[in-house]
């Protein structure tokens, strides 16, 4: 078709002059060669996008996808192993949130973001169980920052941590920062500490915040975690439960505050001395 197209074209009719001006040349061979070129002048996948052409879903996707882990390109998604999280840490000024929940200084630091990935868990030496981790992908969790443990990275242009499950603290149900969405990690207990002395259903009295500005190491259970899992993958069952009260030592714990005007502490059940 592209032939008898350009058949009628001046070029065409030039060398057919010239063709019968010199009838010793075989021109059929210089014509043939002339019109290919035209037919074929780009590559095949060059040519169907001169024409409009669109190009394959899958080839926009892998395009549109970039796996940069600290400004090093990876051919896929990081994967988490056996009990390790990757946690995207939410922006916020330094012991501050973004949505209310006041971080007190203490030794560990504690952070606030949404779990980006997560290994499937450890599996226990001695029973060959596997103890799977506590969190997935898409949980909203707090987690403590140390130093020595886990590493702090740059994976896809934002700021995350990697870090072992054993270093979250909480999940907050629907993301919301209060008292009442928090959902302790482990063998964590949540507890709410007095304002002032105050005194218990059975007549005890608690004390509060005093003049040096040190926190009461007592007071009421308001959340508690599943427990710790043992070698069978099961959780042991919590000493504790919600509405008890619990003494615990003065630097055990880290301090939270939701700003309902209560004041909390992060402790674990082995760190209780006694309850009532």
């Amino acid at each position: 078709r592209e032939l008898a197209r350009l058949a009628g074209s001046p070029l065409v009719s030039w060398l057919a002059q010239i063709s019968s001006t010199c009838r010793t040349i075989p021109m059929a061979p210089i014509i043939a060669a002339l019109c290919l070129s035209f037919v074929l002048p780009l590559p095949l996948d060059t040519a169907r996008h001169a024409r409009g052409a669109t190009p394959a879903p899958a080839l926009m996707e892998a395009a549109a996808t970039t796996y940069r882990l600290n400004n090093y390109l990876l051919p896929a998604p990081l994967t988490p192993r056996n009990n390790m999280v990757l946690v995207k840490l939410r922006k916020s000024e330094e012991g501050e949130t973004s949505r209310g929940l006041v971080l007190a200084a203490s030794q560990r630091k504690i952070r606030d973001g949404e779990v980006a990935a997560a290994g499937p868990g450890l599996t226990h030496p001695e029973s060959g169980q596997l103890l799977p981790t506590g969190v997935g992908a898409g949980d909203h969790v707090l987690c403590e920052e140390i130093v020595m443990e886990g590493e702090a990275i740059d994976y896809l242009g934002e700021k995350h941590r990697m870090l072992p499950d054993s270093r979250v603290v909480a999940t907050l149900e629907g993301g919301v920062m209060s008292a009442a969405t928090f959902k302790p990690s482990g063998e964590r207990l949540l507890v709410r500490l007095p304002k002032a002395v105050e005194e218990t259903a059975s007549g005890i009295a608690l004390a509060g915040l005093g003049d040096s500005g040190e926190l009461p190491s007592q007071g009421e259970v308001v959340a508690v975690g599943p427990g710790q899992l043992n070698a069978r993958g099961e959780h042991n069952p919590m000493p504790v439960a919600p509405g008890e009260f619990v003494v615990f030592g003065r630097y055990a714990g880290s301090e939270l505050d939701f700003e309902d005007g209560f004041k909390y502490k992060v402790v674990f059940a082995r760190e209780c001395l006694a309850k009532w």
